[in-house]
């Protein structure tokens, strides 16, 4: 019987990684080769099919195939180990050519093996801090106050537009030292930031950030008048900013819909969806309502799709690292998948984070697994006791082990704020989405960290609690600061979960190349919780440790072959059994403007193998003996054979 498969059981890889396959027999092989069949190393080639497809309607030719020879490592097995040096979705499979005089090919039974590969930096730490511009002016700290309300609503009866002053570019740069350095993010997104209607087909007093105008403009109510610099010139200082700083910056793209009187609607008014009897345009909507300041774009005509991946295209010049894709599962998988071809085409780490709150869940698997979409919404953050949050976990974790990781949020714009329903509640959720998250996937929305209260309303501008004496910040700094720098929250960690008392806590551990963490937290903000643990959960000769979040010392109970204790309400703690990581972790909060190493030695590994891959030296055998071979030269290969993509961190000199 023929078999064949990966030595490993993750599906989602990250480029410099190196993974092996294997092809063997019940039965001795014949005389004869094995070989793998597969488009891994052809991703250009790939995407330049997928484009031609719809913009010079050429059939794919399927080019993006080679194979390469297996290695035997014994009288029915074969091997082979590759470094993976491309993003993308890929397929492959083993066969194996009989030398009897007719070369006969045996294929195995069952479809092609498909792995999915990642950028490096998507490897962990993906730590997202989302931001609505909006919100960062004089508004800040406080709301409007009932007097100033009344006084706009009295220009309002009388049929004037009336739009406050708003936060800016300048107002959210002035922010970033606390976001990247204070709490630690490494990603900033944004809401979207393209201009809105004020008039016609206006919803709210400031129009929905939702309803684009111009997907290629910026609203100039995010920028200061200045005669010097231009309203996208001072998104560009923003962008700046974020990179000096080593973040990375994602925009929120409505790919589905604009906003009444848009570009589009003057330019291309057949682009829309309408109603083939009256001719209304559709508006999309979701959770049974309907988003009337919206309008559907069409993505059955090729011209759309184009139109939109030339949108993309344009961020990413502008120095855009990825995208939230609002509505995203709403397009056709057609459509992904030649506008992740033509955007990678250019720029192969970008990223894009598909939102599909409301949507089908087999839909968004399928634009994760099939068009290389990289990230989705997780929709932890809807389950709350331990039922719901277990069963959700082992889904969640399922799918970002073979389709696409889904990113943990405590809280989004949609969502009531967490503070209102108490502040330890606000900080259990925050841990609860950090502990159960997979490649280091966490993010929430601004004013998380200061306890605000008042529900993001898209269509009006909230304040933050900006510098609330009560406040979440080192908490979530320690929780970032961990995340950043223990191997156990990067991509292809182990997690398992577990309570023997069948309270309402959990007992959480994560274990990756030899270093692990237990996370405890109890989900009941208004009662205490015993857990009790398997002894294999904790690998110290202590019962008990140093919680790395507060410093506290915790003492566990034993019983037999189990731990147990005792949490108040709402309680989380995470422990490590290696005593090194609580000083590295201080060291780790005072320098947060920089790469975490870990990810740091990722893009160097990738570096390295695209550097022999352009010197000419083979990767798909004795990798690790190549890899150890060069990794004291840096300088050799990268002066004799230099590669444009190489990581801006390498030292030549080590």
């Amino acid at each position: 019987m023929l078999q064949f498969g990966l030595r490993s059981s993750r599906r989602i890889f990250y480029a410099g990684e190196s993974v092996k396959f294997f092809f063997e027999n019940s039965t001795d092989f014949p005389a004869g080769q094995a070989f793998l069949r597969t488009n891994l190393g052809m991703a250009a080639v790939r995407r330049r099919e997928i484009i031609n497809e719809i913009e010079h309607n050429k059939r794919s030719a399927g080019r993006d195939w080679q194979d390469l020879a297996l290695r035997r490592t014994a009288g029915n097995c074969w091997e082979l180990e590759l470094l993976l040096t491309e993003n993308g979705v890929f397929e492959l499979k083993p066969f194996f050519v009989c030398r009897d005089g007719e070369n006969q090919y045996l294929w195995p039974d069952g479809d092609n093996l498909k792995i999915k590969v990642e950028a490096a930096d998507n490897v962990g730490a993906n730590l997202m801090y989302t931001a609505f511009v909006r919100q960062f002016g004089g508004n800040c700290c406080k709301s409007f106050s009932a007097a100033e309300d009344a006084q706009i609503g009295k220009l309002d009866n009388e049929n004037y537009t009336v739009i406050p002053p708003s936060g800016t570019f300048r107002d959210l740069k002035g922010k970033l030292d606390f976001i990247f350095g204070k709490l630690g993010s490494r990603i900033l997104q944004l809401l979207p930031i393209h201009p809105v209607p004020t008039v016609y087909g206006r919803m709210g007093r400031f129009g929905s950030p939702f309803a684009v105008l111009d997907y290629f403009a910026v609203d100039p109510a995010l920028a200061e008048f200045d005669e010097c610099a231009t309203p996208l010139e001072q998104f560009g200082e923003l962008v700046d900013a974020v990179h000096a700083r080593k973040g990375r910056i994602f925009l929120d793209i409505p790919v589905n819909h604009t906003g009444w009187a848009s570009r589009l609607q003057t330019e291309h008014p057949e682009w829309f969806v309408r109603d083939k009897s009256s001719g209304r345009i559709e508006s999309p909507g979701a959770w049974g309502i309907v988003w009337a300041d919206l309008c559907k774009l069409d993505y059955t005509q090729s011209e759309v799709q184009r139109y939109m991946a030339e949108v993309f295209l344009y961020w990413c010049r502008k120095g855009v690292d990825g995208f939230r894709c609002d509505a995203g599962y709403m397009l056709p998988v057609e459509a992904w998948r030649y506008i992740e071809a033509k955007v990678r085409n250019e720029y192969p780490d970008t990223v894009f984070m598909l939102e599909g709150l409301g949507g089908p869940v087999d839909k968004q698997e399928i634009l994760l697994r099939e068009c290389g979409l990289d990230w989705a919404y997780s929709e932890l953050f809807q389950n709350y006791n331990r039922s719901e949050v277990e069963s959700y976990s082992f889904y969640a974790q399922n799918v970002s082990r073979t389709c696409g990781t889904l990113i943990n949020f405590s809280e989004t714009h949609d969502n009531n704020r967490l503070a209102a329903s108490g502040e330890t509640f606000a900080r259990m959720r925050c841990a609860l989405m950090c502990f159960m998250s997979d490649g280091g996937a966490f993010g929430f929305t601004n004013g998380v960290e200061w306890f605000a209260q008042e529900k993001i309303d898209v269509h009006e501008n909230r304040a933050l609690n900006w510098g609330n004496p009560e406040n979440m910040v080192s908490f979530l700094q320690h929780l970032h600061g961990i995340m950043r720098l223990h191997p156990a929250f990067y991509g292809g960690a182990e997690k398992h979960w577990e309570n023997r008392s069948g309270e309402q806590a959990l007992a959480i551990r994560r274990s990756k190349e030899g270093e692990s963490v237990l996370a405890l937290i109890n989900l009941d903000c208004g009662n205490r919780s015993s857990v009790r643990f398997s002894r294999s959960m904790w690998e110290s000769s202590e019962a008990g440790g140093y919680d790395l979040l507060s410093g506290r010392y915790y003492q566990f109970g034993l019983c037999r072959d189990e731990y147990y204790i005792e949490l108040e309400p709402g309680e989380n703690c995470l422990f490590c059994s290696n005593p090194e990581y609580a000083q590295k972790l201080n060291s780790e909060l005072q320098s947060p403007f920089r790469t975490p190493e870990i990810i740091r030695q990722q893009k160097l590994k990738l570096a390295l193998g695209k550097a022999l891959l352009a010197a000419g030296i083979r990767l798909d055998e004795n990798i690790h003996e190549i890899m150890s071979k060069f990794q004291h030269n840096w300088r050799e290969i990268f002066q004799h054979r230099p590669v444009v993509e190489y990581c801006d961190e390498v030292d030549c000199n080590r």
